[in-house]
């Protein structure tokens, strides 16, 4: 069977829901019925193998991984997986938006684990009784998601969050072994340079200011920043801030004044230009969008 995922598509398709999940037997059930499974191309894709073999190629590269291992692509990544009639597993596909504004504490897990694009191996180990947890939750979410009952997306959000971390948990527990390929000084740097824009987002807003934190020049900073994740330290700084002000939109229903002063901004007028020039929409617009 073969699953992929591409840049375009050649017919048009449904919008896809930000959270999606299935068992590797129902997508191979569905592909023998002429289903195709449509995975978006700006989404987060994990794919979890608990038993058999799969051939998986990322971009230009290709993976043979075989049984209670956890593969996952980035947004933007051409993929394509071929899994033999025996295997068993799941694959997970979701926004990034979706994770990060499920919770603050999994989204700092999923901004500092091996999630972030700067990281170069896509490969986790599933090991002991993490197997066993992270397969109820797996099972439990793909129970929610086929049903249309009251609260399904706080559900669903739920389960993913502890599933969340269990994997993270279990990455923790390999660390030493895979850290000299992901934390290599660069790495370190960027890692680094996450953590304090999650801590000074509100007060820090140049990349300077980073830098000096990090006892680096701002041109370093921003050039091995863009080098491990494709985005320069600005934009990542940019986007963080974006982000806290949706949350203050969607669970505190902030007013445009109310948001620019807890994050920062003293001028109002300057934080909707922020707002709009680093987002996309401003930022009425997108409060009237979340109240509809």
């Amino acid at each position: 069977m073969k699953i992929s995922r591409v840049l375009k598509q050649d017919t048009p398709v449904a919008e896809p829901a930000a959270f999606q999940i299935y068992s590797i037997q129902s997508l191979q059930a569905g592909i023998k019925k002429g289903e195709t499974p449509f995975f978006c191309v700006d989404m987060f894709l994990m794919i979890w193998i608990l038993e058999g073999s799969v051939k998986i190629g990322v971009d230009t590269d290709a993976f043979h991984v075989s049984e209670n291992v956890f593969f996952y692509v980035t947004p933007g990544q051409v993929f394509t997986m071929e899994i033999d009639e025996a295997a068993k597993g799941y694959a997970i596909s979701f926004a990034k938006e979706y994770i990060e504004l499920t919770d603050i504490r999994v989204a700092g897990l999923f901004r500092t684990s091996f999630f972030n694009q700067f990281n170069s191996i896509p490969i986790i180990y599933i090991w002991g009784d993490s197997i066993v947890a992270m397969e109820s939750f797996a099972d439990k979410m793909i129970q929610e998601y086929n049903n249309t009952l009251d609260l399904r997306s706080d559900i669903l959000k739920g389960y993913l969050k502890i599933f969340m971390i269990y994997l993270c948990r279990q990455i923790k527990q390999n660390i030493q072994d895979i850290q000299d390929i992901y934390w290599s000084r660069k790495n370190h740097l960027v890692k680094l340079f996450f953590t304090q824009v999650e801590k000074y987002y509100a007060s820090k807003k140049m990349v300077k200011e980073y830098a000096e934190i990090l006892a680096v020049s701002p041109g370093y900073l921003n050039g091995v920043v863009k080098e491990m994740s494709g985005r320069t330290a600005s934009h990542h700084i940019q986007q963080r801030i974006v982000l806290e002000a949706k949350r203050r939109v969607l669970h505190d229903g902030f007013s445009l004044k109310e948001t620019a002063y807890d994050l920062g901004f003293w001028d109002p007028a300057h934080f909707s230009k922020y707002f709009k020039n680093c987002s996309g929409i401003n930022f009425t617009d997108f409060k009237k969008g979340v109240s509809i």
